[in-house]
């Protein structure tokens, strides 16, 4: 890892206003991801424009195919396995509710098609989201039934403060371009004692692949947390970590960018060959030592995903 000296065109750190930076990784696109000497936030610097960054996601989702663009996978993934993300958003609830004791209003940042919300609706919730795609917005509204979706960033919403009981950020902090403003942002939306859920790709997983973890990859990724790191800035934001976790880490630990195609698995229809599909994964899984291993990481601290409830102070 070599060392930077201060330049003009570096921002200082958004956690911690340091200056002084080491190189984690460049990345194929040309960006750099740093950390920061004073605190250990990683982060891309110098930033993209926020321009940029909006066409990086737009082109991303929307993608140079016209027929088959990301966002219409997206869609047709959770609805093709309905079941198995339903498991997810009902874990999600129930972590929640345990924390906050009762149903109440729930505002999903980055909510994509409001597959989350429509299942937090159907629990007995009173769900609003937000998001910039407004393919993703129209779906929700014509095909999910949903009413409360807004298009657009957080800043154009017109919410009322300490309006909401929970804010939930599946997989957004981490391309925000200021995320302790933001987060700023959402303290005031939520009541006294309101609960904010946080899921992002953990950095200390990067502990043995370091330059070559998946997580590093995303060019729409420009924020990169542990659990310390994320927790400071919630701090400087006005909140209070309540529960904090760790899952999957065999997703990353071993797994480079150099060895990941993304490509879409397809199993088969017909019943025998989709058992036999079933067999080589769960025969692979067995024999593979990071699924008994995994389990003693994630408590560690160590996997892919970090997991956080925190409450308004």
């Amino acid at each position: 890892m070599k060392e930077n000296n201060p330049q003009n065109s570096l921002l200082p750190c958004e956690s911690c206003e340091g200056k002084l930076f080491s190189t984690v990784c460049d990345r194929k696109d040309g960006s750099v991801i740093v950390r920061c000497g004073q605190c250990g936030l990683e982060f891309v610097n110098p930033l993209p424009s926020e321009e940029s960054q909006k066409k990086t996601y737009l082109r991303d989702m929307k993608g140079d195919n016209e027929k088959d663009p990301y966002f219409k996978e997206y869609i047709e993934e959770r609805t093709e396995r309905g079941k198995s993300f339903d498991k997810v958003y009902r874990t999600r609830l129930e972590l929640i509710e345990s924390f906050h004791g009762k149903k109440g209003i729930l505002l999903d940042l980055g909510c994509g098609a409001g597959f989350f919300l429509q299942y937090a609706k159907n629990r007995g919730w009173n769900g609003h989201g937000l998001d910039i795609l407004p393919e993703y917005i129209n779906y929700g509204k014509n095909t999910l039934h949903l009413e409360n979706l807004h298009c657009g960033p957080l800043e154009s919403a017109t919410y009322e403060k300490e309006s909401f009981d929970v804010v939930t950020l599946w997989d957004l902090i981490e391309h925000l371009q200021h995320p302790l403003t933001y987060l700023r942002g959402i303290q005031k939306l939520l009541r006294p004692g309101g609960l904010m859920v946080i899921w992002t790709p953990n950095n200390k997983n990067a502990v043995y692949l370091k330059d070559q973890w998946t997580g590093y990859w995303p060019r729409q990724h420009l924020y990169f947390f542990s659990r310390d790191t994320l927790g400071h800035l919630l701090g400087k934001a006005g909140f209070k970590i309540l529960d904090c976790k760790t899952t999957k880490t065999k997703k990353g630990l071993l797994l480079s960018q150099d060895s990941l195609d993304f490509k879409k698995i397809l199993k088969p229809d017909r019943w025998l060959a989709r058992s036999l599909f079933a067999a080589r994964r769960d025969l692979k899984n067995f024999l593979n030592p990071l699924t008994y291993l995994s389990p003693l990481l994630d408590r560690a601290g160590y996997g892919f995903n970090l997991l956080v409830i925190a409450s308004r102070q």
